[in-house]
Formats: C-alpha cells, structure tokens, sequence
C-alpha cells in the first residue's frame, strides 16, 4: 500500500488535519499517512515548494503527495495530480511544483475532472482525497483527469544571472525553525557561474568571502577556550538541500537569536553573489 504524505498550511490548533486523516482512512483503512509539515506559513507557495522539494527525495518510488497550500480550486488555480520522479503529487496548479519539475520532467500531467465529493467543503477533503486512494488502489491517472502539457511557474524560485557583471542575483526564499536564511542559488549554479574564482556573498550588510560545508567548520577546536563563545558567529554555507544559507553558528531563536533576525534577513531579501 502507497504511503500518502500531507503538506499544508493548517497548523495544529484547528480540526483541519485531524479531518483530512480521518477522511483517507474512512476512504481507505489500511493508508499509511504521513505529515511532511502543516506549519506553512499560509498561503506561501515558494515555501511550500522549497519544503516538499526537500521532503519527497525521501520517500520510496509510488508515494503520493497531497499539497494543501493555496487549494481552493478556482478557474485559474485547477486541481492537477502528477507523476514526477516516480511519486505523485496531487494539488492546484499554483507553481509550487514548478521547483521540482523544472529539474527533472513529469513522466504524467493531468488536471482533475472528476466531480466534487458534495459531503466535503474544501478540496483536499474531498477530490484532492479521492484520487490519492485511487491511486493508492493502483489507479490510473488518466481515469481522474484529462492530460496536461504544462503547469505554472514560479519565477521568483529561479535567481538571475547577470553574465556581464560576473553576478548571481538572488533572494531569500525560506527562514528555517533556527532562524537561518535559505536563498534560491543552488550550489550546480554557484558552481557553474562562479567556476573555482574568487567571490563575495552580499546580504544586506554583511559580507561572506567563504563558504563552508558544515556550520561547525567556524569553530577553531586548536584552541584551548570555552566553544560556546563561537556560538552566534555569522556564515554561509551550502546545507543539505544544496543551497546557498546565510546562518549563525548554533542560533537559537530564544537566546542568540537567528540570521534572519541578526541580519536584518527577510523573505525575498536580494542575497547577490560576486565573482572576480
């Protein structure tokens, strides 16, 4: 049986994610369900897609994903399921899955048409649901939907390259659980730009001419001192998603306080990369 995975913007207060588990189960006993996150700020495509662009490189072959950010169904905001990298996802046609898709290309698109379940409100209760359990069930995508070419892009995901200058120009587009700062320049294309030179990484104030691999890599561990005075010491990195971080060495949003805090860093912010 499919594992089907949930990402939404509910939170946890409200009855919302109890709701949808109870209606695949009733729909289906033996589903596996799992919670990738329901902290999404809402409404945040581009966080959503950072966050299952990350999440379902985990899961086996066959999972399903059921995204529950923006989807109210609309005229301009169609329900759609995709086959993608082996696993499918199942949500509007809003541009969260155009960080996934426009590295590696949807093997099925489809946009749902099957009728709305008249005892559910919204759609993840009720289409979004049926069609997980009918794929669960080893269903076809083509009997929920007719196929589609193409989706919506999210431009702001992908930063711009100015050849003429030497630069990569991009800008934030998540603040982790520790306050740390994510931009959208990947490491292939710091790589591919940068091509070994000399470089500055420009957050609004700060400057980094360094980038580590590990967040403890700016701890000297040869002097003899008490280490948690490195505690809050400002660094970029590439972290496990492969982009390009501004962080602060062992933040805490309670006590030392995170980059985006510190920094002054915020959603969308320009991060510029300079090579000489």
């Amino acid at each position: 049986m499919s594992i089907i995975t949930l990402t939404t913007d509910f939170g946890t207060k409200d009855h919302f994610v109890g709701a949808v588990k109870g209606s695949i189960y009733n729909e289906l006993e033996e589903a596996k369900v799992i919670d990738i996150s329901h902290q999404i700020t809402p409404f945040s495509i581009t966080q959503t897609a950072y966050v299952l662009k990350n999440a379902y490189k985990n899961f086996p072959k066959g999972t399903i994903h059921i995204i529950g950010v923006d989807s109210e169904i609309s005229v301009e905001n169609k329900p759609i399921a995709i086959l993608l990298d082996g696993q499918y996802f199942i949500g509007c046609d809003n541009g969260i899955l155009s960080l996934i898709t426009n590295e590696i290309r949807p093997e099925k698109m489809v946009e749902i048409t099957i009728p709305d379940p008249e005892e559910y409100q919204f759609a993840i209760l009720g289409k979004f649901i049926k069609v997980a359990c009918h794929i669960a069930r080893g269903g076809m995508l083509e009997v929920i939907g007719m196929q589609i070419d193409s989706i919506k892009e999210i431009v702001e995901i992908q930063p711009f390259i100015n050849s003429e200058k030497n630069q990569i120009l991009g800008s934030v587009i998540y603040i982790d659980n520790f306050g740390n700062v994510v931009s959208n320049i990947s490491k292939s294309v710091f790589s591919e730009i940068g091509k070994g030179r000399d470089f500055e990484i420009v957050a609004r104030n700060y400057r980094f001419t360094k980038v580590y691999k590990r967040y403890n890599e700016v701890v000297d561990y040869t002097i003899p001192t008490d280490k948690r005075q490195d505690d809050g010491k400002r660094l970029a990195l590439f972290n496990s998603a492969s982009f390009l971080e501004i962080a602060l060495y062992r933040s805490n949003l309670k006590t030392v306080g995170g980059a985006s805090v510190l920094l002054g860093l915020k959603y969308r912010d320009p991060i510029t990369v300079k090579f000489f």
